[in-house]
This record gives structure tokens, C-alpha cells and sequence, in this order.
């Protein structure tokens, strides 16, 4: 007696191999969106610290006049409470009208600068 398969049913090996195809295109759009994300969040966290080290300047030549030279140190530690990120290169000093600094993070390669009116490039 021969046995005979009279309803098939399943996916044909082009089916799966279309399927796979369309997953890895995915996967790798994927991975190209997630890679730009985490620049920009590099990005984002080096202008935050050097925002937050502009402000907290304000405060010491609040404090201390404006001609007084803020820069990382004199507003660290208890008395004004700047800490910057772990990954973040900054530095920056000067009077109230002289004042520059720069941010950048160790896993992207741009660096912002902030002038004395405050503003970001």
C-alpha cells in the first residue's frame, strides 16, 4: 500500500527565504536608527553639562562679581554643586564678559563651545 499526501499545506523554502530577507533588511535599519540615537544622546548630554557649568558660573559671579574668573573648579564640590557627566570632556573659564567654555563627550567625536552671552554652536 503507497500512502499519498493529498493535502499539503506549509511554506515553500522561497517563502522563508523572502521572510528572512525582509527580517535582516529590517534588523538593519534597526541597528543604523539606534546607532544615530545614541550619538545624539552623546550629543545632548556634553551640551547639558556645558549649559549647566554656564549656569552655575552665573551663580559665583552672582556671588563673587563679574569680573571674577569662574572655571570648573572654583564651582565644583558643596559650595555651588557642579559635577559633570562621567564621559564628559569639559572645560571653560573667564570674567561674566569674557567667559568660554567647551564640552565634549568621549564617544563622539563633536565638541560645542558656549560663549559669554550663553549661547551654544
Amino acid at each position: 500500500m503507497k500512502a499519498t499526501i493529498t493535502d499539503q499545506s506549509g511554506f515553500t523554502l522561497i517563502e522563508l527565504l523572502v521572510v528572512v530577507g525582509i527580517v535582516g533588511i529590517l534588523a538593519g535599519l534597526n541597528f543604523s536608527s539606534h546607532r544615530q540615537f545614541k550619538t545624539r544622546a552623546y550629543d545632548t548630554d556634553a551640551k547639558t553639562n556645558l549649559q549647566s557649568l554656564f549656569l552655575t558660573c552665573k551663580l559665583y559671579w552672582n556671588d563673587e562679581g563679574s569680573t571674577a574668573n569662574c572655571n570648573v573648579s572654583n564651582v565644583s564640590g558643596s559650595s555651588y554643586g557642579f559635577a559633570t557627566s562621567s564621559n564628559v570632556t569639559i572645560s571653560g573659564q573667564g570674567a561674566e564678559t569674557s567667559f568660554s567654555g567647551s564640552a565634549t563627550h568621549n564617544s563622539s567625536t563633536t565638541t560645542y563651545t558656549i560663549n559669554s552671552k550663553g549661547a551654544l554652536s
